[in-house]
């Protein structure tokens, strides 16, 4: 049964007929347009995307290739015995695509007569490997790129004959191209053993003679750790220098910029993000998991959503089929929507309703508005942030909260109003005049920068604020110094007063007496703190309640959690147990009161019912009272027993490929289980 193979083929009664292939109909006819929908709607995040991570860089790559430069061997030779070591300090998550040993190879690969090689963990297994590989790939322009041979040999113009991990290899191609510098990147060199580590660099250094070495070194950790993982002839070997790249958080902030730009087309949900940033800190990984996130998020919604039709550029009206406005009228928020429109005081509003639901010209052109309306109310989610960090930083005692956590809580409908707020705004009216001042200034700056009605208004009230503030400032000045102007809401405004009585200790508090110019300036800061409650309300806005949101907003966490973190034995365990949910048959369906699990039953695959006599067994199976189980099952369709007997071992065979079973030496007619279901 373990070396035998079969094959059962039942060939149909008649031949079908050929099918001429036709066009897609329903929602799927607007497929080709949706494609191109994808392609525009993503071109633009993509390269804002590379033109950050490849930006973020600048600083740092300009000083990794000012060191490179300075170590080009000079024309009399090699005059340093050490090798000179660039070690990069990238953090945790530092191998991105726009990372700095990436953007360092661009650069020299443009150079002739420099070299770069990269190594990580998967080539260096051992000393002799990773020297093939290095050898390799620093010669491959004359080299052949066999690497099934086990130990090839070399020869050179002097007829020598040298292995291929033998560094002479590269000293004969150094000297005959005149190379100034070969530079070897490591990249996970957490992920290399030390002995391996320390071996190589030690090697390197007995031939740095002959050859212009120059290393560059990836650390997650830190420093002191390398320095304990290498020999002390490693470290002596070595000439170092220390550079501080860019950490995964930084490039991820910067993947979340350039994804709410506000020509942003498609906008990613608060719950699909908050799992990516929290997949993204769990597993350590680089700004790279975003980036896959956005573009899958992007290419579920246009793939399998049929109204993203409506982000097509320049989409017509004939361009759409009438399905789809069907497939609108469905939508939840429509449905709201209608119902706020007909709730209205409006005369006309029954009429609108009514044109929705007939006319696909007028609602053609609803949506459209809705969306650009929508898309706008996002970007001014992202600007508001903006203006809540600033008030944050300016504050005493305060810290920015990051924005993407600040997005995340926008879209979920839970900032506005949040004790987060209440908070800031609180801390606001207890600040002195001077901290008061600055904040008015910055928070004017924000808000004048945003080209929207909202901020415009509550701009100029601001600047009002300022006037006031600077008059009230220059009238409290007492001789040449500047008197510091405190509100009411001030714990120092308060005083508090001890009395005895009847030998008990009371406490109350007081508040002390304000000056004009504090009682002022308490109303101007309260005026202020109001404006911005009010400004945060009127763009804070429930992004779950706007009309169409789920066209211009993908929030679906589904799709993402299975690609990206998969689960496939349950996929084949719940395969087995319920097959009519894969197959689409009524055959296998269970019974009525049996729940969601199928019984025992013919129709089913002969996997999917040996799976179900595998559950009911213990840890050791008997063959012989499996097939006779099997047999009594299958027997109602099928009685051919050869026939049955094929499909046993099909079924046997397939359940030990996916891992369920195995053969044990302890009884030769039982196979053991190996897993058990829900482990």
């Amino acid at each position: 049964m373990e070396y035998e193979k079969c094959y059962v083929f039942e060939p149909d009664a008649t031949r079908p007929a050929k099918r001429r292939k036709t066009e897609p109909q329903g929602l799927q006819a607007s497929w080709r347009l949706r494609r191109e929908g994808y392609r525009a709607a993503w071109a633009g995040p993509q390269a804002r995307i590379e033109h950050a991570l490849s930006s973020v860089h600048d600083e740092s790559l300009d000083e990794v290739t000012r060191f490179l430069d300075e170590q080009v061997t000079p024309a009399n030779g090699i005059e340093s015995t050490r090798i000179p070591t660039g070690i990069v300090l990238t953090g945790p998550g530092g191998s991105s695509r726009g990372s700095l040993a990436n953007r360092v190879a661009d650069r020299l690969r443009s150079q002739p007569r420099r070299i770069y090689v990269p190594l990580d963990s998967t080539v260096t297994p051992n000393l002799k490997a990773a020297l093939k590989r290095f050898i390799q790939r620093a010669t491959s322009s004359t080299q052949g790129e066999d690497e099934d041979d086990e130990d090839a040999v070399a020869t050179t113009r002097k007829g020598r004959r040298l292995l291929n991990y033998d560094l002479q290899i590269l000293a004969d191609y150094v000297r005959e191209r005149k190379i100034e510098q070969v530079v070897l990147a490591l990249h996970d060199t957490e992920a290399i053993a030390s002995d391996v580590l320390s071996e190589l660099v030690e090697l390197l250094g007995s031939w740095r003679s002959r050859i212009p070495f120059v290393l560059l070194i990836n650390v997650a950790t830190s420093v002191d750790f390398l320095q304990q993982r290498l020999s002390r002839g490693a470290v002596q070997s070595l000439d170092g220098r220390l550079f501080d790249a860019v950490p995964s958080s930084t490039e991820v902030h910067q993947v979340f910029l350039a994804l709410t730009d506000p020509n942003t087309k498609l906008w990613i949900g608060p719950g699909l993000l908050a799992s990516a940033l929290e997949r993204q800190s769990d597993f350590i990984s680089s700004a790279d998991g975003v980036v896959e996130m956005a573009q899958y998020a992007y290419m579920s919604h246009f793939y399998a959503n049929a109204l993203s039709i409506f982000l097509a550029p320049e989409v017509k009206l004939k361009d759409v089929p009438s399905d789809h406005f069907d497939a609108l009228r469905n939508l939840k928020s429509f449905w709201g929507y209608a119902k706020y429109l007909i709730d209205s005081d409006r005369v006309e509003a029954p009429e609108r309703v009514r044109g929705l639901l007939d006319d696909n010209a007028q609602l053609f052109k609803e949506v459209q508005r809705c969306i650009t309306e929508g898309q706008a109310a996002l970007h001014r989610i992202t600007e508001t942030l903006h203006v809540i960090r600033t008030a944050q930083e300016l504050l005493p005692g305060g810290t920015a909260t990051l924005k993407t956590s600040l997005y995340i809580q926008a879209l979920s409908g839970k900032l506005a109003g949040s004790t987060l707020i209440r908070s800031m705004l609180l801390s606001a009216r207890k600040a002195p005049s001077d901290v008061v001042a600055r904040l008015i200034d910055a928070v004017r700056v924000a808000m004048a920068s945003i080209e929207d009605e909202p901020a415009s208004n509550a701009a100029a009230e601001v600047q009002v604020f300022q006037n006031e503030l600077i008059q009230l400032t220059a009238s409290s000045k007492r001789g040449a110094k500047q008197q510091t102007l405190r509100s009411e809401d001030d714990i120092g405004s308060s005083t508090v007063r001890t009395t005895v009585v009847a030998q008990k200790v009371q406490l109350s508090k007081q508040k002390s007496e304000l000056s004009k110019q504090d009682a002022a300036y308490t109303i101007l800061v309260r005026k202020f703190t109001d404006v911005l409650e009010a400004y945060f309300s009127a763009t804070l806005v429930d992004v779950q309640k706007l009309p169409f949101h789920e066209i211009f907003l993908f929030d679906l966490k589904s799709p993402h959690r299975e690609t990206f973190t998969p689960r496939p034995r349950h996929a084949i365990e719940r395969a087995l147990v319920t097959p009519h949910d894969y197959l689409g048959c009524e055959c296998c369906a269970p019974d009525k009161g049996q729940g969601d699990e199928a019984t025992l039953s013919a129709t089913q695959p002969a996997t999917a019912v040996l799976y179900q006599l595998y559950l009911e067994s213990g840890s050791l199976i008997n063959v012989s009272d499996l097939w006779q189980a099997f047999q009594a099952v299958m027997s109602e369709k099928k009685k051919d027993e050869e026939q049955l007997m094929a499909l046993f071992q099909r079924g046997v065979a397939e359940m030990r490929y996916l891992g369920f079973v195995k053969s044990t030496r302890k009884k030769a007619d039982h196979i053991a289980k190996v897993a058990w279901k829900g482990l």
